[in-house]
């Protein structure tokens, strides 16, 4: 479907409830950063016997087709007013709001924007803050990482200008997925892949058929973002986390190499918050593991009542 949000075209995908929804909420999938609505079009089909489902592409996307994208690529505060404001144009006024990945961080922003609508957050393996092992790791990321990202993002950027490297870069991330969802590359992710459903699979491949190499250099900004808020910046990401106010469902899957679980369970302790692993899943936990997902959060959702 397309709408306008402030004068921006947007596509979001719907789904409606398969039953009675009386005083259920609206689930409010977030993407992850730069990542589109489609990628998680499974969940959305699947969610609908919880309620209606709205999953919106945030400027910016690789694949997607809301318009307007970010002139400096995607980052969590510019995608959380974003979803803001969709809110405010759908009129949704009782929304959990779901995120996957780099999506963690702009649920929870929005969430804070928008405190009226928001009476919940599902976070799926977030890009939450590691917990330090070593003596010398913080300083080490507040000197050498920082300095790595001030001067490393520009130079990647500058790059994928050249029309040559965008080429060889999108025609990689083309093979790694397909290798990925074939089990060649199931480490790289975790779980197992090739449990995502070929439909989704078909999905993701007409996405990176068509792909804007030109946006690419978004997805430079959008993991610098996501680095930072888990290394870097760790005291404002964590005051983040410490001025939720709704109920929190923290998912990860055991086999998930991208997430530092022990630092999820740390993260899971505040008031408010309910840990719960899946057995075996990856990093592709909402849509290697659809069913699970959708049963966690049936069996968390009194706590979001109003």
């Amino acid at each position: 479907m397309l709408t306008s949000v402030a004068g921006v075209p947007v596509h979001y995908l719907v789904g409606d409830p398969t039953g009675p929804v009386d005083d259920a909420p609206t689930h409010v999938l977030v993407p992850p950063m730069t990542a589109s609505a489609a990628g998680w079009v499974d969940l959305v089909a699947a969610m609908r016997e919880l309620g209606p489902v709205v999953s919106a592409d945030p400027p910016g996307t690789l694949a997607g087709h809301t318009g307007a994208p970010y002139r400096r690529g995607s980052r969590p505060k510019a995608d959380a007013a974003f979803v803001r404001a969709l809110l405010e144009h759908l009129d949704l006024r009782h929304v959990v709001l779901h995120s996957w990945s780099m999506g963690g961080l702009v649920a929870l922003s929005a969430a804070e924007l928008a405190p009226s609508r928001v009476s919940g957050l599902v976070l799926a393996a977030p890009t939450l803050p590691w917990r330090r092992t070593a003596r010398f790791e913080a300083l080490g990321w507040h000197t050498v990482g920082r300095a790595a990202l001030a001067v490393g993002v520009p130079v990647a950027q500058l790059a994928l200008r050249v029309p040559w490297v965008r080429d060889q870069a999108t025609q990689r991330r083309a093979v790694e997925t397909a290798e990925m969802f074939t089990g060649e590359r199931a480490s790289a992710v975790g779980g197992d892949p090739t449990l995502v459903a070929r439909e989704q699979v078909a999905v993701f491949a007409e996405q990176l058929q068509g792909l804007d190499p030109r946006r690419l250099a978004g997805t430079v900004t959008a993991f610098a973002s996501a680095t930072a808020a888990m290394f870097v910046d760790q005291r404002s990401t964590m005051q983040l986390l410490d001025r939720v106010r709704v109920p929190v469902l923290l998912l990860w899957g055991t086999d998930d190499p991208l997430i530092d679980q022990p630092s999820h369970r740390l993260h899971a302790q505040r008031p408010g918050w309910t840990p719960h692993p899946i057995d075996g899943a990856g990093h592709l936990l909402p849509v290697e593991r659809p069913d699970e997902y959708v049963a966690a959060v049936r069996a968390w959702m009194p706590s979001t009542s109003p």
